[in-house]
């Protein structure tokens, strides 16, 4: 049998006047409170031509749902079908499902950017570290401000350059071959 005692140590101190400390955010909140909000996107539906043409069959309903910045960037395009038959006679429900179905690829389609303003950013969905493997790296970009400045065309080099912050490391490449030669 253990006998062994232990006495808890004697705190000294004002206690009534500290503050307590703030409350350490669990990672996985801060990851969550980072996806909170309000997003502003436009949803165009049109009749989708190419899938009727595609599947010709007289009783399809396909709509196309293209998802965009208020800007007009494109973020993601979804197709809904429905078809009508014996056992899928109702009109208007059917229409709806197209509809809705369209929308929902869509933005099943958009959030695979890493966010509506389109530049990789740790606010949304892709961290730095993540961004930094895709983007072109600082060698790359030093290179081509290099190259791009020996252009002759002025309007060819202001475009040039002001790509090169978003640059990827396969279109620096491609570029760097292109003015190399």
């Amino acid at each position: 049998m253990n006998n062994t005692t232990t006495t808890k140590p004697r705190l000294q101190g004002n206690y009534a006047s500290m503050q307590p400390s703030q409350p350490e955010v669990h990672p996985i909140k801060a990851e969550i409170e980072k996806n909170i909000g309000s997003f502003t996107f436009v949803a165009r539906f049109e009749e989708d031509n190419e899938a009727k043409q595609a599947f010709n069959h007289g009783g399809l309903i396909a709509y196309r749902c293209v998802l965009s910045t208020p800007d007009g960037r494109t973020l993601g395009i979804g197709h809904g079908l429905n078809v009508l038959s014996q056992q899928n006679r109702y009109i208007s429900k059917s229409v709806k499902w197209a509809h809705s179905g369209a929308l929902i690829a869509a933005v099943t389609n958009a959030v695979k950017f890493p966010d509506l303003s389109g530049s990789p950013t740790s606010d949304f969905g892709m961290n730095q570290d993540i961004a930094s493997e895709f983007m072109a790296t600082d060698r790359q970009k030093s290179y081509l401000t290099e190259l791009i400045g020996n252009l002759s065309d002025e309007s060819e080099r202001e475009e040039l350059m002001s790509e090169l912050g978003t640059m990827s490391k396969e279109r620096a490449s491609e570029l760097i071959g292109q003015l190399k030669n």
